[in-house]
């Protein structure tokens, strides 16, 4: 079946005071349209850095990342960063949203980096946190906004530039429960109805069992995917 993100055989290793690190030690890996796939893990077992590889923000150390048919890491420095603006929407544990700028501002970073139409940008930038419930919140600053609403600007501006896969590291790790759960419905429902690819990292097992497949990261290996 069709992929939109898969690793092969990927490594990734740290020098740190002459000590080599192994942290990924041959992950496998793939999602398909549509899905969204959790990966689980202790603290420190390598769960940030695995989505930093599988989304072309840090180099394996050896093995293959492709994301929606192409070759990640075959792409020089500038290509790659194109591309992963265009096809990958990243969403994390912090929002980052720029505090001087107001929502829909922060929503049209991404399609300013990729050189979008500013006019049609705007139209659609504004369409998509309308589509959220934040229609009555495009120009409040982020200081004016709850951390839900944060948390759901951030997921609008991954969007932006329709991508092939979201990747969320820990979308939900510093909201309120109620918050968590509904952000984290917002983001399966958009997986579901944009027929995109979605990994999310998560110590929340709750959300966990509720994503369409798990994978446990374990000294330097994925199991499970059930």
């Amino acid at each position: 079946m069709e992929t939109v993100v898969s690793a092969v055989g990927v490594k990734k290793s740290f020098v740190l005071d002459s000590i080599r690190l192994d942290i990924l030690k041959g992950v496998d890996f793939a999602v398909r349209p549509g899905e969204l796939a959790g990966v689980v893990g202790a603290s420190g077992a390598g769960k940030s850095t695995l989505l930093h590889v599988l989304g072309g923000l840090d180099h394996p150390t050896s093995g293959t990342v492709t994301v929606n048919g192409q070759d990640v890491f075959r792409l020089g420095d500038d290509k790659r960063s194109l591309f992963r603006c265009k096809n990958i929407g990243f969403i994390f544990q912090f929002h980052h949203l720029l505090p001087e700028f107001t929502a829909v501002e922060n929503v049209l970073i991404p399609a300013m980096i990729a050189k979008s139409a500013p006019k049609e940008a705007r139209e659609k930038a504004e369409r998509l946190l309308e589509s959220v419930g934040l229609k009555d919140r495009l120009n409040h600053r982020p200081g004016k906004l709850s951390g839900g609403e944060q948390q759901r600007v951030a997921i609008v501006r991954a969007l932006m530039n329709d991508p092939a896969v979201l990747m969320a590291d820990e979308p939900t790790g510093n909201l309120d429960e109620k918050t968590a759960d509904e952000v984290f419905g917002l983001l399966r429902e958009l997986v579901k109805k944009r027929g995109i690819g979605g990994v999310m990292v998560t110590h929340n097992m709750k959300l966990a069992g509720l994503l369409d497949s798990v994978h446990e990261l374990h000294e330097g290996r994925l199991r499970g995917g059930a």
